[in-house]
């Protein structure tokens, strides 16, 4: 079974991180490098998507700034969102062209398993810690739904059946993804509110949703969340296991990186 190298770097700024995945996905492209997970987390930070638009900020740049947040444009598919402390980051580097099973095209990879088996690898940890969440067709992402008591209860959920639960803040987002495809190889992946603030995620149109509401495991769970650390390695371990692949524990050496700062998460 081939190896799912997974390295933990602690709290790492978005730009050095976008730079880092671009240099890893070229190597892992030349095949220089395996398959790798970089788990971590990112000071307060608005990333905007290829997909964003003007609107999805509902405050100029420097209005931000004075919050301690940084603006950042990323080439990673999707819209605006936040990132923060207490929030799991996990940038999977990976050649899909050797997961699971490939479209007939030679020069096709199968995307839509492997965002599947994102968002299956969130659910996963989220329901070890009696946390119901699942997908919403046509809403990228993880979500949590008052009226729904068990994963397999948002089989067949959509956008038309989420808007009144959006309005009225019963069906809240837990878990984003965006991704970067190119040439079969992944980078950028995908975020899980831990213990993070959530009032930033209140001065954007969060995914371009004007009416999504953010929650995070702190929050459904009634004041305690495991520490982020834990969060990732439970997703670590699901998204190796849908991916067939073996979970190995990685060292931020390898990456090339400087000390990686200590990520204050809550235990």
């Amino acid at each position: 079974m081939a190896a799912l190298t997974v390295t933990r770097l602690g709290r790492r700024d978005y730009a050095e991180m976008v730079q880092v995945q671009e240099r890893l996905a070229a190597e892992r492209l030349a095949g220089k490098i395996g398959d790798l997970l970089l788990l971590l987390e990112h000071p307060p930070t608005y990333t905007l998507g290829r997909r964003s638009e003007p609107f999805d900020l509902l405050h100029g740049p420097d209005w931000y700034r004075e919050r301690g947040i940084e603006v950042a444009e990323t080439p990673r598919g999707g819209k605006v969102t936040y990132h923060g402390p207490g929030q799991l980051i996990a940038y999977p580097i990976i050649d899909l062209r050797g997961v699971g099973d490939q479209p007939a095209r030679a020069d096709r990879v199968d995307v839509a398993g492997f965002v599947a088996a994102l968002e299956d690898s969130m659910a996963d940890a989220l329901e070890a810690l009696g946390i119901a969440a699942g997908p919403i067709e046509d809403l990228t992402g993880l979500w949590v739904d008052d009226d729904r008591n068990s994963r397999l209860d948002f089989t067949g959920a959509d956008a038309a059946y989420a808007a009144p639960g959006l309005a009225r803040g019963s069906i809240r987002k837990i878990g984003s993804i965006g991704l970067k495809i190119r040439r079969g190889i992944t980078s950028h992946g995908l975020s899980l509110n831990v213990s993070c603030d959530l009032e930033p995620f209140e001065w954007i149109n969060s995914c371009g949703i004007e009416a999504c509401r953010a929650t995070s495991i702190v929050s459904e769970s009634g004041g305690e969340a495991p520490s982020v650390d834990s969060v990732g390695e439970a997703v670590a371990a699901s998204l190796a296991s849908r991916l067939h692949l073996e979970p190995a524990s990685g060292n931020p050496a390898d990456i090339r990186l400087a000390e990686a700062h200590p990520a204050n998460s809550v235990a």
